[in-house]
């Protein structure tokens, strides 16, 4: 049964550099070491970013002011 996308030729374009970028994804499916580090560098952002963390000696620092 086709739908009317398919009946009227409404599916999605991609070009072939996309066709090319997808098939090397699938055969190339292990990180390097530098995408591997710098996963674990935005990891770290990340965590740093969205959890609270207890006070850290620098943040003493400012009391002063």
């Amino acid at each position: 049964m086709t739908t009317i996308r398919e009946f009227l030729g409404l599916q999605y374009y991609t070009s072939p550099l996309d066709d090319f970028l997808a098939a090397f994804d699938e055969s190339h499916r292990t990180l390097s070491a530098s995408q591997r580090k710098e996963i674990e560098k935005y990891r770290r952002i990340y965590d740093l970013r969205d959890h609270t963390h207890a006070a850290t000696e620098t943040d003493k620092l400012w009391e002063k002011f």
